[in-house]
């Protein structure tokens, strides 16, 4: 028998974190100085 000592791949659905983050964010002034969002990126990182 032989062992495989191939890395495990991980998969992460980042859709439904930037969705759940965004709206959790949405009311707080999370923006650049241009006025793109930015709490969902925020929202995510914190997670």
């Amino acid at each position: 028998m032989t062992h495989d000592k191939s890395k495990p791949l991980v998969l992460v659905d980042g859709s439904s974190y930037l969705y759940r983050a965004y709206h959790a964010m949405k009311d707080k002034d999370f923006e650049t100085s241009d006025g793109r969002p930015t709490g969902a990126i925020y929202g995510v990182v914190n997670m």
